[in-house]
């Protein structure tokens, strides 16, 4: 560090090769030789490319358990990802938690590398921009809904303008309650301070909204809990900037909450399990690329992606 900040490149130049030599990880050839080797012995072994890749994070033996924990050792890698849950092969899914690590997602990271490294050949403007994107804020929520190609509401008048064209959807309490889920008495309280009711920000998009539904769905059936409370919707510009003076959370910026895609559900939870649960939900939400989320101090804010319209169904009777 010292040789970089001094800016000595000869001596940044020396020490690299010293480090080459003493831990071949940093030489690049000898590192990419020993990576094939090790590809080549888990192919043999587990007779598929795809666990070849899981088991190079993951170590065959740990993959090796979870195939036996499924009941099965000849399928894809995705269906033990994603047909292992808390309850649907749990065994399974516990193995796979219990590591620790990134090693249950690793196939996935690979998948994301490829597609960086295809962009910087090919494409490296939209490399750039994508990673503008990512980096905006605290979560991927951009790159899902990127300012300039997203509606977003300015006044109270357009929020009403999108409900009567279907454009957002009120919440419905009584659907939300039955898949676990309740409406926190404070959402919209500053609502009166534009001279409308707190229902005009009780709303999301119906992508959205049916996310919200499906994470409620799935928390309860998992955790047997009382309902995750929902605590922030849809907003407006107008709103967001009372907001402000209230919530060290809130952004001068753009905010996702001001396009209905967003909502927050508070960070209290019954039990462990249900925590978990949550958790859970996010975490295959976010590997369908259906979501960007957060912590927040009070709440985990959570970012549909405009394929949730495919989770529609839960919102029908």
């Amino acid at each position: 560090r010292r040789a970089q900040r001094a800016g000595d490149s000869a001596l940044i130049a020396r020490l690299q090769e010293r480090r080459r030599r003493v831990d071949e990880r940093f030489d690049a050839a000898k590192a990419l030789a020993a990576t094939a080797r090790y590809l080549l012995i888990a192919r043999d072994e587990l007779d598929r490319e795809d666990l070849a890749v899981v088991s190079y994070h993951m170590g065959i033996g740990n993959l090796q358990n979870a195939l036996r924990a499924y009941g099965e050792d000849d399928i894809s890698y995705a269906r033990l990802y994603f047909d292992s849950t808390p309850t649907d092969h749990a065994e399974a899914y516990t193995k796979l938690a219990a590591l620790g690590d990134d090693s249950a997602t690793y196939l996935w990271r690979v998948a994301a590398a490829r597609e960086i490294m295809r962009l910087y050949r090919e494409d490296p403007a939209e490399l750039d921009r994508r990673s503008a994107l990512q980096n905006a804020k605290n979560s991927a929520e951009e790159v899902l809904h990127p300012r300039e190609e997203t509606e977003v509401f300015d006044t109270p008048s357009d929020v009403r303008a999108a409900y009567d064209d279907d454009r957002l959807r009120p919440l419905p309490r009584t659907t939300l309650a039955e898949h676990g889920l309740r409406i926190d008495p404070g959402m919209g309280e500053l609502a009166n301070r534009l001279g409308r009711s707190r229902t005009t920000y009780r709303g999301l998009r119906e992508p959205a909204l049916a996310l919200l539904v499906y994470i409620g769905a799935g928390v309860k059936a998992i955790s047997e809990q009382e309902p995750l409370i929902v605590t922030s919707t849809v907003r407006d510009k107008r709103y967001q900037r009372l907001l402000l003076a209230r919530n060290i959370e809130a952004t001068h910026n753009y905010s996702l909450h001001t396009t209905g895609w967003a909502f927050d559900i508070l960070r209290r939870y019954r039990s462990r399990r249900q925590a978990l649960a949550f958790e859970f939900m996010l975490g295959r939400l976010q590997s369908h690329d259906l979501i960007a989320w957060v912590r927040e101090p009070a709440a985990i804010h959570v970012t549909a992606a405009a394929g949730a319209q495919r989770l529609a169904a839960v919102l029908s009777p």
